[in-house]
């Protein structure tokens, strides 16, 4: 009887040790299924800048910075500084962020610690974001330049931080934002315009915006009349239920690759599904498309007027932005004539400000620059603050 409750006893105890192990193994294994190799970086709008004093991104695999230069400008979702750390390690995705960052157009100074979308980022992380082609982290090619490698905090006027995903041809914004609160100590304060040998914060902004934007009236008197450039921006965030399709009169073509760039920063390259790239995508800001019909290469840069495209989707879409619609582009079949339209509902509204040029290139032995067979505009086009006309809330 005793032998007997002792083999028992054995057997139990061997269940419960089986269990255990089954669970720390499920346990490493979800474990290593949640580590990556990514970066951590932070942007800013082109004409609303700053600097961060300090970002963390915090995690079970500790905590991660960028570093290099503090200052922030080159655009939403455009942010790149790296992390320096191990690239043989795969890290746990962060869960929460804690920032410290000048506003220059607001003349503040903020600061947020809030958690983050884990769930959403681990799925993004996990099938390369949506849509993509589905690839491990040890995949390589052109799949690989697909899968989601790094993290974006965006910083915005009004204090608001927002967070991309991206990868080598993609950038996703998430459904997800803060709001920091505006920093009055005096000993951060003072830290930050010390640095640069002033007496005061208003001398730092002074300083800046003389030496980034000496002649950029437009902006200047925008943000007189208006006090900040914070809702024009959530204009630019608006998305719309529209796809980016094209019509060829020549029906020998077809698509090689589009790059499409929209005003919420997020974009979309290089992939044959091109009205597919996102579901519901703000305003198309900017495009590459390249086709081919027969023995030539066409390569087509099309750039849109802010002014049209925020007043063409209002009038187009009204209230209900989750009508289906179309953004249709008309390419004659000697590919130098375009009619471009944003079709929804019985609505059909053309854009006419568009800038384009195309440049014609044959695919066997292509000389690398091709020839320039159309453009409609006087110049260089200059996607950064040029005049009135271009995109001033950037």
């Amino acid at each position: 009887m005793v032998k007997k409750f002792c083999l028992l006893c054995l057997c139990l105890i061997s269940l419960v040790s089986l269990s255990t192990e089954r669970k720390e193994t499920i346990k490493e294994k979800r474990e290593m299924e949640e580590r990556f190799y990514y970066d951590v970086c932070c942007s800013a709008p082109r004409l609303n800048p700053g600097e961060y004093v300090s970002v963390r991104f915090i995690g079970e695999s500790g905590t991660l910075s960028p570093f290099g230069n503090n200052r922030v400008k080159g655009g939403m979702g455009c942010g790149m500084d790296g992390v320096a750390r191990d690239r043989s390690m795969k890290y746990r995705l962060p869960k929460a962020i804690e920032a410290t960052w000048v506003s220059y157009s607001d003349r503040k100074v903020y600061s947020v610690a809030t958690l983050l979308p884990y769930d959403t980022i681990l799925s993004l992380f996990n099938d390369g974001g949506t849509p993509c082609i589905p690839a491990s982290q040890d995949t390589t090619g052109d799949e690989r330049l697909r899968l989601i490698n790094g993290l974006d905090l965006c910083f915005m006027p009004g204090g608001k931080v927002m967070l991309y995903v991206k990868a080598p041809v993609k950038c996703i914004l998430l459904d997800w934002s803060a709001t920091g609160k505006e920093v009055t100590d005096d000993n951060i304060l003072c830290h930050i315009y010390r640095r640069w040998g002033l007496k005061n914060m208003d001398g730092y902004y002074d300083v800046y915006y003389s030496e980034e934007f000496p002649d950029y009236g437009p902006w200047r008197s925008y943000l007189r009349n208006h006090g900040s450039a914070a809702p024009l921006l959530e204009r630019y965030l608006q998305r719309f239920n529209y796809t980016l399709d094209f019509e060829f009169e020549n029906q020998e073509t077809s698509v090689y690759s589009v790059e499409s760039y929209f005003t919420n920063g997020e974009h979309y390259d290089r992939t044959p599904k091109y009205n597919e790239a996102f579901r519901k995508p703000s305003r198309i800001k900017e495009f590459e498309v390249l086709w081919d019909t027969k023995d030539s290469r066409y390569t087509c840069f099309m750039y849109f007027n802010e002014e049209e495209i925020l007043k063409v989707f209002d009038e187009a879409y009204g209230e209900d932005r989750t009508q289906k619609g179309e953004l249709k582009i008309k390419v004659c079949k000697y590919n130098n004539l375009f009619d471009i339209s944003l079709n929804v509902g019985d609505k059909s509204i053309k854009l006419e400000k568009t800038e384009i040029r195309v440049f014609q290139d044959p695919i066997e032995n292509p000389n690398g620059k091709g020839t320039l067979i159309y453009k409609n505009y006087e110049g260089n086009h200059k996607n950064l603050f040029a005049d009135h006309k271009k995109y001033v809330g950037e």
